[in-house]
């Protein structure tokens, strides 16, 4: 039912745009490529949903899903987004229409379209169309090191430039190339990190989707180890089996086997204390908690039973609206938090001076460092890709964070 109602909302903004820019189409070989493109995505939308099967994954399978549902994304994004104008040329001749119909006004009155707004309207929707193209072969595999100084209350000075490289949202599932993650992994060896922290969604619904990418991910090294969260992609919740079930059980057990065989410590609300020498950090892990309608399976009181309050706390837990929703609220002594789950959008502008991603408008904490008082949080843009193969503006993140006294 919902795919049948989701195929007649896209025929309709479809056909609204068509009705409205038919006329700068001028001629009808245009027009039938116009529906012959529009009909080729309607069928590739069925065909995605009748014929994948999550247990036939492959690499190549999973690259050619995420390439055809992006485009399906761009064509009708950039169609949403370019009935905008169009919407305001229609309240603008309604009350054109109104004006007739109360005072009586000359019927040659013209409620015709305005050609600015339809042109605007195909010009907004070839450059998103055209944007959303280059992110796909430009941006998908852009990665980018951000490093951030983190400077902390409590931290030791002997452990001062304390090297954490933090990576999220992988989505194995999208990733499309095992060749392109050992890139990552020759980025983040080339750094000799003292404790690399992965903050979630290693897949976006199946164990199957990771097991060609772990034998890459177990060649990360860092001094004091690899740890890890549950993201909200992790639990195969979106596969619509009921959690509980045998098939559901199987899954999440499997998906956390191979976490472990890609050489992740994996924290399910639990405390890990770091030693260097005679220094000390606790690392907190949380499973994921989102506000909202996400999971809320993260218990920051059973991670922190019985630690030592008196080092310093880092908390990986996977969304950042845990830490504006519970860990402030509540004022939990946690020093730092480490997040992912926002992608930054996958789109926006990050550049210095400037960062801004339609996301902000959903989480204020989505790409970066925050502070409140003597917490902070950092969130990263993720590596990997969901929805669409592809960045503008926020590219694919390695944060390298070095961790000082203040």
């Amino acid at each position: 039912m919902k795919l049948i109602v989701t195929i007649l909302i896209l025929l309709i903004v479809d056909y609204y745009f068509y009705s409205a820019i038919s006329t700068i189409l001028n001629n009808y070989i245009l027009k039938i490529i116009y529906w012959l493109i529009s009909f080729s995505f309607y069928l590739a939308i069925l065909y995605i949903f009748l014929n994948y099967y999550e247990q036939d994954y492959s690499v190549e399978s999973g690259n050619n899903l995420i390439i055809c549902t992006s485009l399906i994304l761009i064509i009708f994004v950039s169609k949403f987004l370019g009935i905008v104008p169009l919407i305001i040329d229609d309240i603008i001749r309604s009350f054109k229409l109104l004006n007739i119909f109360l005072f009586k006004i000359d019927t040659h009155y013209n409620v015709d379209r305005l050609k600015f707004l339809k042109q605007t309207a195909v010009i907004i929707s070839s450059l998103l169309f055209s944007t959303m193209l280059l992110g796909m072969k430009f941006g998908r595999y852009n990665f980018k090191k951000n490093f951030q100084d983190i400077y902390l209350k409590k931290w030791p000075k002997s452990l001062n430039g304390y090297k954490i490289i933090h990576i999220s949202d992988l989505h194995l599932g999208s990733f499309g190339s095992v060749e392109k993650l050992e890139e990552v992994v020759k980025i983040i060896n080339e750094e000799v990190a003292d404790l690399i922290v992965f903050t979630g969604d290693l897949v976006n619904n199946s164990f199957h989707e990771a097991t060609a990418y772990i034998n890459t991910l177990n060649k990360l090294i860092a001094k004091d180890g690899k740890f890890s969260v549950l993201g909200n992609h992790d639990y195969g919740d979106y596969r619509g089996i009921k959690r509980g079930t045998k098939v559901w059980e199987e899954n999440f057990q499997n998906l956390k086997n191979l976490e472990k065989d890609a050489g992740f410590q994996l924290l399910l609300n639990e405390t890990i204390t770091i030693n260097r020498s005679e220094d000390k950090f606790n690392l907190i892990g949380v499973e994921n908690w989102g506000a909202g309608n996400f999971n809320k399976d993260g218990d920051i009181d059973s991670a922190i039973t019985n630690i030592d309050q008196s080092l310093p706390n880092i908390l990986l837990s996977h969304d950042p609206s845990h830490w504006s929703q519970v860990i402030l609220k509540k004022n939990y002594n946690i020093d730092l938090q480490l997040s992912g789950h926002t992608h930054g959008m996958q789109f926006g502008v990050d550049i210095p001076g400037i960062k801004w991603s339609p996301v902000q408008y959903r989480y204020k904490q989505w790409a970066g460092l925050y502070r409140k008082d003597q917490k902070q949080i950092y969130v990263n843009r993720g590596l990997g890709s969901l929805g669409y193969a592809g960045r503008v503006g926020i590219m694919p993140d390695i944060s390298i964070l070095n961790i000082r006294s203040v």
